[in-house]
């Protein structure tokens, strides 16, 4: 081999893997040596024949990088998985998958002894996997018994386990060998490497396998029977017979009415992929869908959203998912996959389906009062987007008699502030279907529950954007504004109705704003032009020693509750001089010098919950449990 070969190997991997950064010269090529093979085009080589390029890669990748770690398998892997990092455009090609291939097939190296020798000496199991992952399916024979020791060394590894089914798929007369492998010692490593077993064994002999899984179903060790009730949902029934299918679903019923949990969370997850291929089976989702879980929203949500995409077409699939909107007591984040659902739904304006949820989900988890933005994300966005549809939402909320749903909408209408929505509105059409009484429950419950400033004196103001507002609402606005927001929030409230002067056209709106200025001025000219009293002022050195006292009795409290801290226990406490920098510290060095800057956030308190505290309470809890009054 000339002294131009190695580096016509290295360009062919660098154009295949980082055709930007290839630089001839620094690999010390010259024009002759590549004009031959490469062309030049937008300053980008490319070899003329792009098998010749693969061939190249390929040798490249065994004689620099395989070739020198060979003999150390755990550097080998920590190679193996760089190499695939830097792969840039090339990763498709599997380049490094096949270089190891290549070695095995030609005898030069046992792959699989080598990744044992490896997990043995402590490599990483993700290194290890991903390396023997990529080559596994394309080795002509292997050891199974190394590959049962692989598994069992680095856990059940997801892509080990498929590469594993890939090879088995080329090689059936060997999926006996690995069955009873994994049967001889079961283990949590093994029993996902049991299932794909199983699953390709049906492939080649349906009949036969079939019966050696219904025999394995009944095994006393769950990590035999459990695989083979996963290997049960996994199989394409499409095509399947009716005895066939209703023999699994008998052994998936079985499960869900178990006493043992991990019998319930498998059949469960059985169940919902026995549907993907059975759809006409469906009713089998009703049922796992009315255990009393806490998980159940989240396996069945998640499974409809991600894992199968044709049921989408199915006139059953959004019944499914009604069925969601009626769990209580789920975990949190459950309803992730729903909410996945949900806001594409939204996003091709099937917006009454997404409320319908919305209402239900509210009404069945109204005591414990979870927060949308949290449960149901992309919803949130997607309505913090709608303005109608928000502001319909909440007045739909705040006007129910429930109390939990009144403190949902509190929570929504706290993270949309911290989301910077505070320009909200009820929909004129939502209020023009409101009766006089039901217009004073929304203001009611608008000042009970609404705590920003701007929310509140937005979502006031908008009833006055209704149908003979003049006669029905704006004596109503008047009131809220004059005596609830106005005093709680005296200058957001004026300089809101500057506004409203400058900009409204309309003359009853702008006398509305006009009287409620007024009223605020007289309430608070009267304020003003009162004696202050001197007497009730303590004195500057009281005040100073109360401060320090509070201070001193903080920090002895502070000290207190950290005392017997687990994390103070793990932590070293480093005192330091105060100043206007800060540094770190790792292993023992200190870091560069780090400019110290502030942040903080506030919110404007209502003046009535620090001048009458427990009156605006008892004020803010009538108006919430308060019912509807009658229409006289």
């Amino acid at each position: 081999m000339s002294e131009s070969e190695p580096k016509l190997d290295k360009l062919a991997w660098l154009s295949l893997a980082k055709p930007d950064s290839i630089t001839v010269e620094e690999l010390g090529l010259t024009s002759d040596e590549i004009d031959g093979a490469c062309n030049f085009s937008n300053e980008r080589v490319t070899f003329r024949n792009p098998e010749e390029a693969t061939t190249r890669a390929i040798r490249h990748i065994q004689t620099a990088v395989i070739g020198p770690a060979v003999e150390t398998p755990t550097a080998l892997f920590e190679a193996l998985h760089h190499c695939w990092l830097e792969s840039g455009t090339a990763r498709k090609d599997n380049l490094s998958g096949l270089a190891l291939a290549q070695l095995h097939n030609s005898g030069q190296i046992d792959v699989l002894q080598i990744a044992v020798k490896a997990a043995q000496d402590g490599a990483r199991g993700f290194s290890v996997s991903r390396g023997i992952s990529e080559s596994l399916p394309l080795l002509d024979k292997i050891d199974v018994p190394n590959l049962l020791i692989l598994v069992g060394l680095v856990g059940p590894q997801g892509f080990l386990q498929h590469a594993a089914g890939e090879w088995m798929n080329g090689h059936p007369s060997s999926i006996g060998e690995v069955v009873k492998g994994c049967l001889a010692i079961p283990s949590e490593a093994l029993a996902p490497l049991l299932r794909t077993a199983l699953i390709q064994g049906v492939s080649v002999n349906r009949a036969t396998w079939l019966a050696r899984i219904h025999e394995l179903v009944a095994n006393h060790n769950p990590l035999v029977s459990m695989p083979a009730v996963d290997a049960l949902g996994l199989l394409n029934w499409d095509g399947g017979t009716a005895e066939e299918i209703d023999k699994a679903l008998e052994v998936v019923r079985a499960g869900l009415h178990s006493d043992d949990e991990r019998q319930i969370v498998a059949a469960t997850g059985a169940g919902l992929n026995l549907i993907s291929t059975a759809t006409d089976r469906h009713v089998l989702i009703d049922e796992i869908a009315a255990l009393d879980k806490p998980y159940i929203a989240r396996q069945i949500g998640d499974h409809l959203a991600y894992r199968v995409e044709h049921l989408k077409a199915q006139p059953w699939y959004l019944d499914k998912l009604r069925l969601l909107a009626a769990k209580a007591n789920q975990e949190a984040g459950s309803y992730h996959g729903v909410d996945h659902i949900l806001s594409g739904l939204y996003l091709t304006n099937q917006k009454d389906i997404c409320l319908e949820w919305l209402r239900t989900w509210a009404t069945t988890n109204s005591d414990a009062s979870p927060s949308l933005s949290e449960e149901l994300p992309q919803i949130f966005e997607a309505l913090a987007k709608d303005d109608e549809t928000l502001g319909a939402l909440l007045a739909r909320w705040l006007t129910s008699d429930d109390a939990g749903i009144q403190q949902m909408a509190r929570k929504f209408l706290d993270d949309l502030g911290l989301h910077r929505k505070d320009d909200l509105r009820f929909p004129t059409s939502t209020l023009d279907a409101l009766s006089p009484p039901g217009l004073l429950q929304l203001t009611r419950r608008v000042l009970a529950n609404v705590l920003r400033e701007e929310q509140k004196i937005s979502l006031i103001w908008s009833l006055t954007h209704t149908i003979s507002a003049e006669s029905r609402t704006h004596l109503l606005v008047r009131e809220a504004m004059a005596s609830f927001v106005g005093y709680d929030y005296p200058v957001a409230t004026i300089k809101h109705l500057e506004t409203v002067l400058v900009t409204e056209d309309e003359a009853p709106i702008k006398k509305l704003a006009q009287d409620i200025r007024e009223a605020l001025k007289n309430y608070y000219d009267a304020l003003d032009a009162l004696p202050t009293i001197e007497e009730l002022r303590p004195l500057s050195e009281h005040r100073h020693r109360f401060t320090k006292e509070h201070r001193r009795m903080m920090n002895a409290a502070f000290e207190e509750a950290n005392m017997k801290s687990v994390f103070r226990q793990l932590v070293t406490t480093i005192h330091l001089k105060a100043g206007r920098s800060s540094f770190s510290m790792r292993n023992g060095e200190v870091g560069e010098r780090m400019h110290m800057s502030a942040a903080s956030h506030s919110v404007t308190l209502p003046r009535s919950e620090s001048i009458d505290k427990v009156g605006s309470d008892l004020q803010r809890r009538q108006f919430i449990l308060s019912a509807e009054p009658k229409d006289q």
